[in-house]
């Protein structure tokens, strides 16, 4: 992807070859992506006709859930405008089960040494409270 030349933010984008944009970019339109995927298909020998933009579309979304996006991140990505449609492309893979798993077990790691870290708090307060003079005896000055 590094000799692809950055033309915006949205992730896949042309170049406007003719007319007074001539130059400038702009995303590409469903219909004509999904052309450029049935040219390509044609051109590369053994190419399943189940290569379409859908499944390139579903592949594509599946890489995003695995990079651990959050769903908002996704969608903003892929252009989803609700997240009952993202997660329509947005497969459940083992890599997705593996690092939810990860971020839990990291996250009760982290509680439990948090948890820890109070005790340790508390114990040593209450062993500077035992340990301190009282401050109130009950005698000396009154006004």
């Amino acid at each position: 992807m590094g000799h692809l030349p950055k033309l915006g933010v949205p992730m896949i984008m042309r170049r406007i070859e003719r007319g007074e944009r001539k130059g400038d970019a702009k995303v590409w339109s469903y219909p004509g992506m999904e052309k450029v995927v049935q040219q390509m298909r044609k051109k590369i020998d053994g190419v399943s006709k189940l290569f379409t933009l859908d499944a390139c579309r579903h592949g594509g979304m599946t890489e995003l859930e695995e990079a651990e996006l959050t769903d908002g991140q996704g969608r903003a990505l892929s252009g989803h405008k609700t997240a009952q449609a993202y997660r329509g492309y947005a497969k459940e893979t083992m890599a997705r089960a593996l690092a939810a798993t990860r971020k839990r077990h990291a996250h009760l790691l982290a509680q439990k040494e948090l948890d820890q870290v109070v005790d340790e708090a508390a114990s040593a307060q209450d062993e500077t409270r035992q340990l301190s003079p009282a401050t109130k005896t009950g005698t000396g000055s009154q006004r």
